[in-house]
């Protein structure tokens, strides 16, 4: 029996991550000829900065979306652009880029912008755990909060800020338990980023995870095979991707297949069909 009321998943539901398309008209091309309801275009990808989009390209992209029935949401730079630093420099120049990259996603009528938020360094001791992080505990927390907040109060309306569980370290799961209630914040799940290299759940993350799962509004998954690298296809590790799925599917959350190529995309959503099949459910056409 499915796990939830009706046994019929809308494919809008369902997306892929786009790094090696040619572009973003391509990829929601792909898109509408394959069954996937979105795409996430990575803003780490220089061919999909938003200072290479005038008006005329970012209406074509929309119609494009309009036109194949597929919606847009968008991946934000993650890298050595984090949100957290304690430089007020640095933390300025990044919210900035964030706030380029929103409004791009906003022109677009995208729908979610999921960020990453690192952790900060600690010094270690010969021989042991260093003190250097718990003696600054709560400068670095409120510096978190700080920018998280910061970027929230700058994402257009209809944009869902979503703060994704990769290395969320037990100081930023304190940060986003005190700015989780400002009302625009979300979290992304990426399934194997809360399981250790060996498969196993990281129980402090998950257990954030399934408290807040009214947060959680999308999810990326990517199969790993233990002790190896993740984002290999669906069905190449030893995942349980089933039990997630009875977890997330009744909160209609969103799924972002986290394999590249797409094609390697394509052949697991194929596999998740199957593993919706036998959980009595299935993705409609429409």
């Amino acid at each position: 029996m499915c796990v939830t009321l009706l046994n019929e998943i809308p494919r809008k539901r369902f997306g892929y991550h786009v790094v090696y398309d040619a572009d973003i008209c391509d990829a929601i091309g792909f898109a509408g000829r394959n069954g996937f309801g979105y795409i996430v275009p990575d803003l780490m990808i220089p061919r999909f900065f938003p200072e290479r989009f005038g008006q005329p390209d970012r209406r074509r992209i929309r119609e494009a979306a309009q036109s194949n029935n597929v919606s847009i949401s968008f991946h934000a730079p993650s890298d050595y652009l984090n949100i957290g630093t304690l430089y007020p420099e640095v933390k300025q120049a990044v919210v900035s880029r964030m706030k380029l990259c929103m409004n791009f996603a906003d022109d677009l009528q995208a729908q979610r912008f999921t960020v990453h938020v690192d952790p900060p360094y600690d010094f270690v001791l010969a021989g042991r755990e260093g003190t250097f992080l718990k003696d600054h505990w709560n400068i670095y927390k409120n510096s978190i909060k700080e920018g998280i907040l910061e970027l929230v109060g700058n994402a257009p309306k209809n944009l869902q800020v979503c703060v994704e569980n990769d290395r969320l370290s037990k100081i930023v799961i304190e940060a986003l338990e005190e700015t989780l209630n400002s009302g625009k914040l979300f979290l992304t799940w990426d399934i194997p980023k809360s399981l250790t290299a060996k498969g196993r759940p990281v129980n402090e993350v998950e257990d954030f995870l399934t408290h807040h799962l009214d947060k959680v509004v999308e999810c990326h998954i990517h199969d790993q095979k233990p002790g190896k690298p993740s984002h290999d296809a669906v069905g190449a590790g030893s995942i349980n991707f089933q039990r997630y799925l009875r977890i997330l599917i009744p909160t209609e959350v969103f799924f972002t297949i986290e394999v590249r190529p797409r094609e390697a995309a394509l052949k697991s959503l194929q596999r998740l069909e199957r593993m919706l099949h036998k959980l009595g459910c299935r993705i409609s056409p429409s």
